[in-house]
Formats: structure tokens, sequence, C-alpha cells
């Protein structure tokens, strides 16, 4: 009898060893899922801007920082990243009817010749907003070298691409810039915050 008793006490406790098992690996698995969805949830949550004035509404990433003292209506920066910090930034200038895209354009290049390193114009393409507006695009690099003292030297290739529409008698200007290596990638950030701006 004892010897029946040991060993149904053996299989009970590789039974209960299984089931916690099983167990074990559903609550790991539960929990990577849900760590998932909260870093999925975080990284895209919004934070809404609005200017009255110059008549902007716009959605972006909640983590960045905005600011709104500059020549600009508003300017966010991905202050996460090592090196150049995503940009994504608003201006807004007042047009008259005879007002051209490419004269615009033109006076962007020539004032950030005069202050962006090697700064060089790569070209121009139509763009179509999500409301189906015609745009103009001009895609652009420059070098940006680091103002930190560690890294005396350090110069990241940046790549830019500026969205130019025409709305209310105003030109909107929406432009983007990050480095040149995780540009492609961070583009979806500029295509979300376009696909909610309101002008």
């Amino acid at each position: 009898m004892e010897f029946d008793t040991g060993r149904s006490r053996a299989v009970l406790l590789t039974l209960r060893q299984r089931w916690s098992l099983i167990l074990s690996a559903l609550l790991i698995v539960i929990g990577l899922a849900l760590g998932v969805n909260l870093r999925d949830d975080s990284i895209g949550r919004s934070t809404t801007y609005t200017n009255v004035e110059a008549g902007i509404t716009a959605l972006y990433p909640a983590r960045w920082l905005l600011d709104e003292t500059g020549d600009y209506v508003l300017r966010v920066r991905d202050m996460s990243q090592r090196g150049f910090n995503t940009v994504i930034e608003v201006i807004t200038l007042p047009v008259g009817p005879d007002t051209s895209e490419r004269n615009l354009l033109d006076s962007l290049t020539l004032r950030r010749a005069q202050t962006l390193i090697d700064y060089a114009v790569l070209g121009y393409d139509n763009y179509i907003l999500p409301d189906e507006t015609a745009a103009v695009s001009m895609s652009y690099s420059f070098v940006s070298r680091d103002t930190s003292p560690l890294l005396q030297g350090a110069s990241t290739i940046v790549a830019g691409v500026d969205i130019l529409t025409f709305s209310r008698g105003q030109a909107v200007i929406v432009s983007f810039r990050a480095d040149a290596d995780i540009f492609q990638q961070e583009l979806r950030t500029l295509h979300r915050f376009i696909d909610d701006l309101e002008y």
C-alpha cells in the first residue's frame, strides 16, 4: 500500500508540474502580447495641436517636443533619437494670385543654402494630399554637425522633403527632416501627420 501511495504522489506531482509549465507558458505569451500592445499604443499616441490664428489643426506624436517660438507655426521633434532628431515643421505664408510654387520653394532654397552645410535640392515632384488636393514636394539633403562637445566633429547626412500647397490665400509648407539612414522608415510619421492635418 505504501508503494502505491508513493507512486500516485509521484504521478500527481508530474501532472502538477505539467500544468504549471503550461500555465507559465500561457502567462508569458499573454504578458508579451500585452507588452507589445502597450508599446504600440504609446508609440501611436497623438496630441492635438490647434492654432486658430493660422487656421491649423494637427495631430503629432505625443512623445515629441512641441516648439512654437520660431518663424513657423509649429515644429515638433523626436527628442528620443540620438544624433539628428526627426523634425516636422509647418510654415504658412501669405500669397498673392500670381505666386507660384516654384518661387516659394526657390526662396526656401536660397534661405537654407546660407545656413545649412552642403544643402542640395534633389528634385521636385507632384504630391496628392489625402483630400485629393494637388501639392508640390521638394526633396533635399544637407549635413548636420553635432553641437555636443563630446561628439565634436561628428556629422550626419539629413534627408528632407517639403510639401507645399495653397489654401485660403496662404501657402502651407510642411517640412520633414530625418537622418538619411532612417528617413524612409520615418516617412510613415509624416504621412500620418499629413492625413490628420487641417488648414
